[in-house]
Formats: C-alpha cells, sequence, structure tokens
C-alpha cells in the first residue's frame, strides 16, 4: 500500500454532504469515488423495507462499497448506511410532505435507534471490514406550529425518517445516548476503528 499505508488517505463513497463534512471537520483525508447500488433490482429508497433494520444498514453499506468504481485502486473505499429503527421497523426517506409528516407523527413523544453502518474495503491486501454504530434518539411531541415549521423549512428531504437530528429548523429531536455522529449519517470513531484495523493488516 506503500505511502497510502503510512497516510491511510481513503476513498468515500458516498454522494452525502453531511458525511463529508464530518470527515472533514475530523481532519480525515479522503477523496471521492463514486458509490455502488444501494438496493438490489431497482429497489426504492423511499420505502420502508420489512425486515431488520440493523441488517439492512449493513447490507447496503456493502453493497455501496462492493459495487463502487475506485478512482485510485491503491485506496481504500469507504461506504456508508444510515436506518432509523422504530421498534423493529425501517422508516426510509419520505416521497413527499404527507408521507414525511406521518413519520413524524410516528415518531412524536418516542424513542428510537439510528443504525449506522460502515463498510471498508482495500482491494490490494483483500482486507474488508465492517463496523455498525447504533444511538438512541428522542423525539419530543412539537406543537402544530412547530411541525409546520420544520415541514415548511424543507430540510427533511432526502433524509431518512424524515429528520435531522442537526436541522435548525427543529429542536424536538435529541440524541439520548451513543455518539451525535452516528445519527447525522457517519460515526467518525467507527472510520478510525476501521482504518486502525487495516493498518494492522499491512
Amino acid at each position: 500500500m506503500g505511502s497510502v499505508a503510512a497516510s491511510l488517505d481513503f476513498q468515500l463513497a458516498s454522494t452525502s454532504p453531511r458525511r463529508s463534512d464530518l470527515l472533514t471537520a475530523a481532519g480525515l483525508r479522503f477523496s471521492l469515488c463514486e458509490p455502488g447500488p444501494e438496493y438490489q433490482d431497482g429497489g426504492d429508497e423511499h420505502a420502508s423495507v420489512a425486515g431488520d433494520p440493523r441488517a439492512h444498514a449493513i447490507a447496503r453499506a456493502t453493497r455501496k462499497g462492493e459495487g463502487a468504481v475506485p478512482v485510485d485502486r491503491d485506496a481504500p473505499i469507504l461506504a456508508v448506511d444510515t436506518v432509523v429503527d422504530l421498534d423493529g421497523r425501517e422508516l426510509g426517506k419520505p416521497r413527499d410532505v404527507a408521507e414525511a409528516e406521518a413519520m413524524l407523527t410516528a415518531l412524536a413523544g418516542r424513542a428510537h435507534r439510528v443504525h449506522t453502518a460502515h463498510f471498508l474495503r482495500h482491494d490490494a491486501s483483500g482486507y474488508r471490514g465492517l463496523r455498525v454504530a447504533t444511538a438512541e434518539v428522542v423525539c419530543g411531541v412539537p406543537d402544530a406550529a412547530a411541525l409546520r415549521r420544520y415541514l415548511a423549512s424543507g430540510q427533511w428531504r432526502g433524509k431518512a425518517g424524515s429528520y435531522g437530528v442537526q436541522d435548525d429548523a427543529q429542536s424536538f429531536f435529541q440524541v439520548r445516548s451513543g455518539r451525535y455522529d452516528t445519527v447525522v449519517g457517519l460515526s467518525v470513531a467507527a472510520v478510525q476503528e476501521l482504518l486502525a484495523e487495516l493498518r494492522g493488516t499491512q
């Protein structure tokens, strides 16, 4: 792996600006590459898929990573997937404001879990690594005006469970346990663990 082994620069197989921001803020050096397909057989990112939400996150992160096309074939590839788990049921990304409102109403006044799976691939060594970080989030009960403001902001678009804990248009989601960045969409600690594990194989 040469100089890459020393620095452990890697490629992030993601189009998410939030994940890039988290890695940049942590001082990790990376470039971007195109992720592999997230869903099998043309699956819909907006669907709330039946089955174990944590297992879905693992499967999707793995597909994104294994299917990614590297720009630098010597550099590791990191792929990530985040799911919202309400009582063992996945809440996907809302198609429209009505679906967003329905998800937020379902979450109101309740705790739920967020699972973020991290998959690291390094073809030169054959390494494949996986870490799953889980956090618990509590949703308050927003009044009608607060809910309308958040829906009108559009910040829920493209986000699992119809929310971003970091969104400035809402204040009713709070992380109760686990890492805040896990809920945003990437655990820096999990990425650092995977990079250290890869370094140990060199």
